[in-house]
């Protein structure tokens, strides 16, 4: 009679799938948390390349003393008449803007408020729409109360996971 090579047996595979198992529960939560870190950070970034290009149509149009474009306050007084500017001067294409102001492809996810040149430093330019007057909206997608991202008038960009901000840092205007 032959000898059967050594193999594992059921409870041995058992043991290994069950061991498995136990590891990717574990390590999938994490992998969530950073993929929803990155999504934010790319929100922020978005919304520094919307900050940046608003600051040069504000210093551009303050240089020739025109009101042609800027921050919302200076064009009009609203988020869209901010947009239509941004867009009719050129400084970026109307897909530019949607890609940049869309989080996640969701249209409604950016709050704008309307600030000026002249606003604080603190004032809050842009965020996502489930972070205002420092608090979380639960139920308000993009990111609900997992984190936000915001950008003030004086440029600052700014994730936020969790409760790891200032309540007093940020002054929430008219949107």
């Amino acid at each position: 009679m032959k000898k059967l090579p050594p193999a594992f047996t059921l409870l041995e595979l058992l043991v290994v799938i069950a061991i498995i198992g136990i590891l990717a529960s574990v390590a999938l939560p994490a992998i969530n948390t950073a993929l929803k870190k990155g999504q934010i950070l790319q929100t922020v970034s978005n919304y520094h390349q919307l900050y940046t290009v608003t600051e040069s149509a504000s210093l551009d149009n303050q240089a020739d003393e025109t009101t042609n474009a800027g921050f919302p306050a200076d064009v009009g007084g609203t988020a869209a008449t901010w947009q239509a500017a941004l867009i009719s001067n050129n400084y970026l294409s109307e897909s530019t803007f949607s890609n940049f102001f869309n989080v996640q492809g969701l249209t409604n996810s950016t709050a704008v408020y309307i600030v000026s040149y002249k606003s604080s430093n603190t004032d809050v330019f842009l965020s996502t729409m489930n972070f205002s007057n420092n608090t979380y909206i639960t139920n308000v997608s993009p990111y609900k109360a997992v984190g936000a991202a915001l950008v003030t008038a004086g440029g600052s960009a700014l994730l936020i996971l969790g409760s790891n901000y200032n309540t007093n840092t940020f002054q929430f205007s008219t949107n």
